[in-house]
């Protein structure tokens, strides 16, 4: 199953809330490696079912780390893994 952004129509991996290591040869394709895999805003909201906004303030508050690319965000696979992981074990 292939799900997709209707914000950005790209098609997300069905692994994508996985954070299991892939068997794929990393040094074969260096550029699909998870931790290299940037997400925009809005695909970040779409995936935790919050709104824009809310990723802002988490964004800002710094419970949540970006990378910034000329002016826009962009968060990457493993630090939406890293802030997942932070909320289970807050709960």
């Amino acid at each position: 199953m292939t799900y997709s952004c209707k914000v950005s129509n790209h098609p997300l991996p069905d692994n994508v809330g996985q954070l299991e290591s892939s068997d794929t040869d990393e040094m074969d394709r260096p550029l699909l490696r998870k931790d290299l895999q940037l997400f925009t805003v809005a695909e970040v909201s779409h995936l935790l079912g919050i709104g824009r906004s809310k990723v802002y303030e988490l964004l800002y508050k710094d419970e949540l780390k970006s990378v910034k690319i000329g002016g826009s965000r962009r968060i990457r696979y493993s630090d939406l893994g890293e802030y997942v992981r932070y909320l289970d074990d807050a709960s």
